[in-house]
């Protein structure tokens, strides 16, 4: 069997560039993503099984858990914020291109507009700086619009950088296709908010559906009773049962997470 190679960070043609398949958390988020997760995690298990040693065993699995799920959500809203500035961009670069500048000259003028708008720490704003100083260094926009694509690991921004390659070098219409090119980002993304705002009220139903086993728990913790043996066999039953509300609310939270 092939051994499976260890994927390699992309830094980009200068090794200074953020590679989007890759997040890097801080101390402040691993340690947000771990504390919430634990504390949520121990609070489960208590209510579950109503037993202290269980709990702190439990801890260490739940805090690394988080930190995991954490980075996951903290990497999906920066690629979420990248296309959205980068529409942003293409938006800035065909103005330029309307008023009689060159696809280079737009492009080192988009940096000024999308620090104007987002700061000098945006991330569009970053790879804007990279490509002006590539530009600067006799690097060809094409080849520092498809590195910027690769380490974007988006569809959008791979397309349109391949587009972008093929009419820069046959002469094509470059505002047309920038122009459409953001359209298309735009429509994608508001099909994606009005999927969002539709299946809301579903989301929030399964994270009701997710607290309701808790408190059956917690009610009939009174109930409770009988030989060792019982005691066993009732810890586990609540064993399973927490893996399959687990798993439940995993395959809910797979089913609604829906891309355009």
């Amino acid at each position: 069997m092939k051994k499976k190679e260890k994927y390699k960070e992309n830094n980009g043609l200068f090794h200074n560039a953020t590679d989007y398949a890759v997040y890097h958390m801080k101390k402040t988020e691993i340690v947000v993503g771990g504390l919430v997760a634990a504390l949520g995690g121990a609070l489960v298990f208590y209510i579950f099984f109503g037993i202290p040693v269980l709990c702190a065993v439990a801890l260490p699995f739940c805090f690394l858990a988080g930190v995991v799920i954490y980075k996951k959500i903290l990497l999906g809203k920066r690629n979420t914020r990248l296309i959205l500035q980068f529409r942003d961009m293409l938006e800035s670069v065909s103005s330029s291109l309307g008023s009689g500048r060159n696809v280079k000259d737009a492009f080192v003028g988009a940096y000024g507009d999308m620090v104007s708008q987002y700061g000098e720490d945006a991330l569009i704003s970053r790879e804007l700086l990279i490509i002006r100083k590539g530009i600067a260094n006799n690097v060809s926009l094409e080849a520092l619009l498809d590195d910027f694509a690769v380490r974007s690991h988006n569809e959008n921004i791979r397309n349109f950088s391949d587009v972008f390659s093929v009419a820069n070098r046959r002469g094509g219409n470059i505002r047309q296709i920038i122009f459409e090119t953001k359209n298309v980002i735009n429509d994608k993304i508001m099909v994606e908010q009005d999927i969002q705002t539709i299946i809301s009220g579903k989301k929030n139903e399964l994270n009701i559906m997710m607290v309701l086993p808790l408190i059956i728990v917690t009610q009939t913790k009174s109930m409770q009773g009988g030989t060792s043996q019982d005691l066993l066999f009732a810890l586990l039953i609540k064993l399973i049962a927490l893996f399959m509300f687990a798993a439940a609310y995993a395959i809910g939270h797979k089913m609604m997470d829906i891309r355009v």
